[in-house]
């Protein structure tokens, strides 16, 4: 009964109900017949999908044009279509292409001044769709423009920075913060060379980070990541313990989310005990959702921790329902070897040597999927 109720609580705050009952009234306010505020909806639709549209189109131009680096970029909504990602950027086309997603990080130097410059395409470009619908419908335009406000009101969550958040506070951060994004080029090396399987490069620019930034958070997270890839699981959990002690409120929850996969990762490699690292994995799940951490994202997590505690069967329901949400690289290589390990429990060999055969053409040198590969041969 909670959760129904909280699905509906989201759902009632969702800005997308605020849009819908705006236009449901401008088309009242306007219409001469049913079928006037008919259409006034689908042009509520209409004006909402295009004022995002406009936003993100404006972010990709931005960062690409002012060197911002740019992760990932979703096509549409539902099954995934076709995929031309590489280890560093994902792009993705779904079934249904109404939306596009854009997703920036820190690139070259001046980090802050680039990624401020980006934000601002987004904005202009919203800003001026609006304008250009207006000369269509009015119910386009109201619902573009509230579209585009509510992305221009600064808001910064664990599941996403709005435009305007970046617009008001990239130019002015201070202390930590500014640290990091003046580490981030370096940061954003040692991941990248980490997701090309260059783990002594990566270990090289981790050591540069560590003597630089010996406390930024951001720094410590990018050794978090190579202790991983190496497969130093107990190194990287201790340290990912440290860090989720040192976090707001605010911040903490994808640290929570890394912190049960890590913790899942260390189970599975004997290296702790079930009995410790089990509860904490769950534990670390419950805090990151209720720090607002999305849920879909945590599912390849939630996948790992069945497959250990024994449910097979949830393990390769929620392994397959990942592989369809997870664009993350690194992500879908777990996914598909929790899979595979969950395949090998069911007594499916075929199946999981399917799923660890497509994470060896992404990352064969990531431990998971080594260990996997070995377990096969000898199965």
């Amino acid at each position: 009964m909670w959760a129904k109720g909280g699905r509906v609580k989201r759902v009632l705050l969702h800005p997308m109900t605020g849009l819908l009952v705006a236009g449901l009234v401008v088309s009242v306010a306007v219409a001469d017949s049913v079928g006037d505020v008919a259409w006034g909806l689908l042009a509520t639709l209409g004006g909402y999908l295009a004022g995002l549209l406009a936003l993100q189109v404006g972010m990709l131009v931005g960062a690409v044009v002012l060197g911002v680096s740019v992760r990932t970029v979703v096509v549409g909504v539902g099954p995934r279509v076709a995929d031309w990602s590489s280890a560093r950027r994902v792009v993705v086309l779904r079934a249904v292409p109404v939306f596009l997603s854009v997703s920036i990080a820190p690139g070259r130097a001046p980090v802050r001044g680039r990624m401020w410059g980006a934000a601002l395409c987004s904005a202009l470009a919203g800003i001026a769709a609006t304008a250009g619908l207006a000369a269509v419908g009015v119910v386009l335009a109201v619902a573009s423009g509230l579209t585009v406000a509510h992305a221009l009101v600064p808001r910064k969550t664990a599941a996403a920075t709005s435009t305007g958040w970046l617009l008001a506070n990239l130019l002015r951060l201070t202390g930590d913060q500014a640290a990091q994004l003046a580490a981030a080029p370096v940061v954003k090396q040692a991941v990248d060379a980490t997701l090309d399987g260059d783990l002594d490069t990566a270990d090289r620019l981790c050591e540069q980070l560590r003597d630089q930034y010996p406390t930024l958070k951001t720094a410590r997270a990018a050794r978090v990541l190579v202790h991983q890839a190496r497969g130093r699981y107990a190194e990287g959990l201790a340290l990912a313990m440290a860090m989720i002690d040192e976090q707001s409120p605010a911040d903490a929850a994808p640290f929570f989310a890394a912190l049960a996969g890590l913790a899942c990762d260390t189970v599975e490699a004997g290296v702790l005990d079930a009995a410790v690292g089990l509860p904490t994995a769950q534990n670390a799940i419950e805090a990151a959702e209720a720090l607002g951490y999305p849920a879909y994202k945590l599912t390849g997590t939630k996948a790992h921790h069945a497959l250990l505690t024994g449910d097979i069967r949830q393990a390769i329901t929620l392994a397959r329902r990942s592989l369809e949400t997870n664009d993350d690289r690194l992500g879908r290589v777990d996914d598909l070897v929790t899979l595979a390990r969950a395949r090998m429990a069911d007594h499916d060999n075929r199946g999981a040597r399917e799923a660890i055969d497509e994470a060896e053409r992404t990352a064969p040198w990531w431990p998971r999927v080594r260990a996997t590969r070995a377990r096969l041969e000898v199965a």
